[in-house]
């Protein structure tokens, strides 16, 4: 339930901050999860900070900034309020709680497609509750491509990019998940350039360097902190 909770805020946050500013700074903003999720780490699980973690997600922020328009004028520009600056913000901080806080938790010894299932279903519950009283409902669905739509969108980045990150959780360590995960925006810059059409500028250009260089520099060198369920995954198998 806890769980559930956290995705839904996460969720409204983040589309709530689209209203406040470009949906690409938005998103950026929302990857400083790996930040917050090494702070979390260092204050509650006594994880040292070390120069390699420290360096690897500043190139990781760093990166995702670049991908996002951050520095550019007519992004800076578009942001309404520092209001939405705080949600998108908000957003990434709740992410980096469900993360870090997954491996700790009992439900981690549930396969990843359950756990997903009942994360999702509660967290449906929890959107159709906040719905209900904020907009008076959810809204119908016209047409048949709003409804293909949404059931790729369900699909694909939601349900299968979820059960892969529930999984990836019992292999190794939240911080590293957290920084692996800054290939999201780099996934998606690849995808519009290439099939979109979408110009290939050199903020594009240095931000792929920036994150690719920052997950060299996490996986290459340095101990990883162990991770309590990485035995457990191996028992499955």
């Amino acid at each position: 339930m806890f769980l559930s909770i956290l995705y839904a805020v996460s969720a409204v946050c983040l589309f709530s901050s689209y209203e406040y500013m470009p949906g690409g700074i938005a998103t950026t903003l929302l990857f400083s999860y790996p930040v917050w999720t090494e702070i979390l780490l260092i204050l509650f699980f006594n994880e040292k900070l070390t120069i390699r973690i420290s360096l690897a997600i500043l190139l990781a922020i760093a990166g995702v900034a670049f991908l996002g328009g951050i520095g550019q004028s007519d992004g800076i520009d578009g942001i309404k309020s520092m209001w939405g600056v705080i949600l998108a913000m908000s957003s990434g901080l709740l992410y980096a709680i469900y993360m870090v806080l997954f491996p700790h938790m009992r439900i981690r010894k549930l396969p990843a497609l359950k756990v997903n299932f009942y994360i999702f279903f509660m967290a449906m519950l929890l959107l159709i509750l906040y719905a209900t009283f904020t907009t008076g409902g959810v809204e119908r669905i016209t047409t048949a491509d709003s409804f293909l739509s949404l059931v790729l969108l369900g699909l694909i980045p939601t349900t299968i990019s979820n059960v892969t990150l529930v999984r990836s959780l019992t292999l190794v360590d939240s911080a590293s998940v957290a920084i692996l995960g800054a290939f999201e925006p780099l996934t998606a810059m690849t995808i519009g350039i290439t099939l979109m059409g979408e110009p290939l500028t050199t903020s594009i250009i240095t931000g792929c360097v920036l994150i690719i260089s920052s997950v060299i520099i996490l996986i290459t060198k340095g101990k990883t902190l162990a991770n309590p369920l990485r035995k457990y995954a191996e028992h499955q198998e």
